[in-house]
């Protein structure tokens, strides 16, 4: 009797597709955009000082306001990669490891949910829905360390629920939190996520099987791991402390748009309240045949997103994993479900293809070499990533490098947003401000506000300061102030911003 020998399924697996155009898409519309936060340009010079001095920064070394004063970076391990990549490939490297770790994270959701039944089309739908409510948060900046990995705990919480995961993934969990905790202070939420989960668990067990308490002493042992996790770090307690400071501040959410509660007229607001949407209309379908804790997670980080919008992109990830879980117990599915598809869904329970598991790294090892190499290609060589000067004050920063004397270390009153493009275009420039906001604390930020909006106090702090240059946004209040002032002088003038210098 002859055996014929099965053959291999040589379909691309979801994940694998989906991350290359997701990848290639945030290469494209990243070009500028993504170099839109001035963290992500102070971010890599602390990376790069930490390099070269193999020591965390502990106190400031770029304002002349708050020169010595202990801080720590606390971001110390991301700033660390982001300055490797920036010394492989300059603003390209950085670009490229942002777009990778956000194509990683929805690609996973995308594949989850065509492993659930739904097919290209409603992932696709889903997705869209998932990326528009966290766009805004679309930086090369530590930040998206945090939306990657609150996409994968929280997958594997629900592993772990569902059953397709034994309960010993869960001590993952603080190996996890461990390395979270180094890289962003988005580890608090995963934290959070993790507490409610296990409480949850015990609450249903308590209730539903009293005899099972067996497993109490593992869920409340896997939760003091993940709590003792945050404590791996080079600043031991400070570091949690520094991410409750910033969390209760009173003064970020009035400055700060991305600190403040969610506008409701806003374009993010219409994306994040049409995936609240359709997560609570599933939860709502899916509720008369099954109920799970983690299903019900998503509703503490959409109460969140609407009190301080940068836990958007939290919510959207858990809202759209947990949509993906409620699937197939909801009648969206006959909805979602695409058969006629190039690659068709894997199906509820069955194996996705495994074929070009390699495929994203592979992609993205190949766009570093070529941008490594120096070739000038669009969308993945080098050369491709920059900072707009409709943007940026890259001319008036020019300017600046030739007025101030080579050997000095000029002190440069600056707008907050411009304080990281000054630490990173010219590091020896002493800066006013910038957006480490938990360093100048909230009666300094408080006062800068005020200046920047009523800039007759200027004088009495430029006297205070004695300030060597001034550059601002040549269409605020401050650069017509100084136009105004016969104490100063214009140096540079563009569209973007306006250099000054004392007179005397």
């Amino acid at each position: 009797m002859n055996r014929t020998t099965p053959s291999p399924d040589r379909r691309l697996s979801p994940f694998a597709v989906w991350f290359a155009a997701i990848f290639l898409a945030l290469l494209l519309v990243g070009r500028e955009r993504m170099f839109r936060d001035p963290g992500t340009l102070w971010h890599t010079v602390v990376g790069e000082r930490m390099l070269d001095t193999r020591q965390v920064i502990r106190t400031d070394p770029f304002s002349f306001t708050c020169e010595g004063r202990p801080w720590i970076a606390q971001q110390w391990l991301a700033e660390c990669l982001m300055a490797l990549l920036h010394r492989a490939a300059s603003l390209d490297g950085l670009l490229l490891g942002a777009a990778a770790l956000l194509a990683a994270a929805y690609a996973s959701i995308a594949a989850r949910l065509m492993a659930r039944g739904a097919g290209p089309a409603g992932a696709a739908i889903v997705v869209a829905l998932v990326v528009g409510a966290s766009s805004f948060h679309f930086h090369a900046r530590p930040h998206v360390f945090t939306i990657a990995f609150a996409a994968w705990t929280f997958g594997a919480l629900c592993d772990v629920e569902s059953g397709r995961a034994a309960s010993r993934r869960l001590w993952l969990l603080p190996l996890v939190l461990a390395l979270w905790t180094n890289l962003h202070g988005g580890a608090l939420g995963g934290v959070l996520t993790i507490l409610l989960a296990l409480a949850g668990w015990i609450a249903v067990m308590r209730l539903t099987s009293p005899r099972s308490a067996r497993g109490f002493p593992v869920l409340v042992a896997v939760g003091a791991a993940v709590v003792a996790a945050v404590l791996v770090n080079p600043f031991g307690l400070e570091l949690p402390r520094v991410w409750l400071a910033l969390m209760n501040s009173r003064v970020l959410p009035a400055i700060m748009q991305e600190h403040g509660p969610l506008e409701p007229g806003s374009p993010e607001a219409w994306m994040i309240f049409a995936l609240a949407a359709l997560y609570v209309g599933v939860l709502f379908d899916s509720r008369r045949v099954m109920l799970r804790v983690t299903w019900l997670l998503p509703l503490v980080w959409l109460v969140l997103a609407v009190s301080r919008i940068r836990h958007a992109p939290i919510f959207a990830v858990l809202a759209a994993v947990a949509v993906a879980e409620m699937l197939p117990c909801s009648a969206l599915l006959t909805v979602l479900r695409d058969r006629r598809s190039l690659f068709a869904a894997s199906g509820v329970g069955s194996s996705p293809p495994r074929a070009g598991r390699w495929a994203a790294p592979a992609l993205v090892l190949l766009v570093l070499a070529v941008q490594t190499l120096g070739w000038r290609l669009p969308l993945i060589g080098a050369g491709w990533a920059r900072l707009s000067p409709d943007y940026w004050p890259v001319e008036a920063v020019q300017q600046l490098a030739e007025a101030a004397p080579r050997t000095a270390r000029p002190r440069v009153f600056n707008q907050m947003s411009y304080g990281g493009y000054l630490i990173y275009a010219l590091p020896r420039a002493q800066v006013y401000i910038d957006d480490r906001c938990e360093l100048y604390g909230d009666g300094f930020l408080k006062a800068y506000d005020a200046l920047m909006r009523h800039p007759a106090g200027f004088d009495a702090e430029a006297s205070r300061w004695n300030f060597d240059f001034a550059i601002v946004s040549s269409r605020s209040r401050l650069a017509e102030h100084l136009r105004a002032n016969r104490a100063w002088r214009v140096v540079h003038r563009d569209d973007t911003a306006t250099l000054f210098q004392p007179q005397n």
